[in-house]
């Protein structure tokens, strides 16, 4: 009897552990923007999509990872629900429904200073933190 519930045990042990990390989302299509924009132009907006892949109602969110765009650009960038001034460190989407898809969006106007940047985030599920996905902006301004 004792060989049954330790067996069962570690049966819905190992079971809980795949159900946390099973992925209940994901990105639509590219997870990284590539985008190129002439001197004394701007970047209106570049947007990366997830979804809901579960069957239930899910809360995510982001924090940004790596950021080289220059300090003479200004920035912004929105997210499902809200938009900020500047690349924050970090934020949440508002709730995603099942098959409901959500966003992170930038928005450059590089002040006529050419250069290179990338920004990514880190996005994952706040009941399942363990499964992320990072997304990538790289803008080039020509």
């Amino acid at each position: 009897m004792k060989v049954v519930f330790n067996t069962l045990v570690f049966v819905l042990f190992f079971v809980q552990i795949f159900a946390q990390n099973k992925p209940t989302f994901s990105v639509v299509g590219n997870a990284i923007n590539k985008e190129s924009i002439a001197n004394g132009k701007r970047l209106d907006i570049s947007k990366i999509k997830v979804e809901n892949i579960s069957n239930k109602p899910i809360f995510l969110l982001w924090e940004t990872v790596y950021n080289s765009f220059p300090k003479e650009w200004d920035c912004s960038m929105c997210q499902h629900g809200a938009c900020q001034i500047g690349i924050p460190k970090g934020s949440s989407f508002n709730k995603l429904n099942p098959d409901q898809q959500g966003f992170i969006a930038i928005h450059v106007i590089p002040e006529k200073k050419t250069g290179r940047g990338v920004v990514k985030f880190k996005i994952y599920d706040k009941a399942n933190p363990d499964y992320s996905q990072i997304i990538t902006f790289e803008v080039e301004v020509l």
